[in-house]
């Protein structure tokens, strides 16, 4: 094969692989929200790990900031209003069955909650918590949780 042949190959195949990119949309990522960062760290996080994509401008970035406090509530209502966010409800993540529920189990010797994600009961000592939701959001709210309500 010629090397310009080769060149064009690679071309067409990188071309295939970014219009495939486009087409499903960006790809959230729960585990890249950071529930304990900066308000405007922890808004840029929102975006990458609900949306799944970089915010489109500081100024956006800055308005979501102001809505978040020293309250760990003011992070959970930001989280809500990302994933009930037209883009978000449009997404095909937001269409996956909401089928997975966060449980909690005490631990009297460390006076603590741990939190896990299931789609059925764990057992008797873990309690249903909350959901049924789609994974991504079981994921996001168990490490919310696990940073904000570990300890009583």
């Amino acid at each position: 094969m010629k090397k310009s042949h080769a060149v064009h190959i690679a071309i067409i195949l990188a071309a295939v692989v970014l219009c495939t990119a486009l087409e499903t949309g960006a790809v959230p990522n729960p585990g890249a929200i950071r529930w304990r960062a900066s308000p405007r760290a922890f808004v840029t996080s929102l975006y990458v790990g609900v949306l799944g994509r970089q915010p489109e401008s500081q100024a956006v970035v800055n308005g979501w900031a102001t809505q978040v406090n020293a309250t760990p509530h003011s992070r959970y209502q930001v989280f809500w209003r990302f994933v009930n966010s037209p883009e978000y409800r449009g997404s095909r993540w937001a269409r996956q069955k909401r089928e997975y529920t966060v449980y909690r189990k005490y631990y009297i010797k460390s006076d603590t909650w741990k939190y896990s994600v299931s789609k059925g009961p764990l057992g008797a000592d873990y309690y249903p918590h909350a959901g049924p939701y789609t994974f991504g959001v079981a994921m996001a709210l168990r490490d919310y949780f696990e940073t904000f309500h570990s300890r009583r």
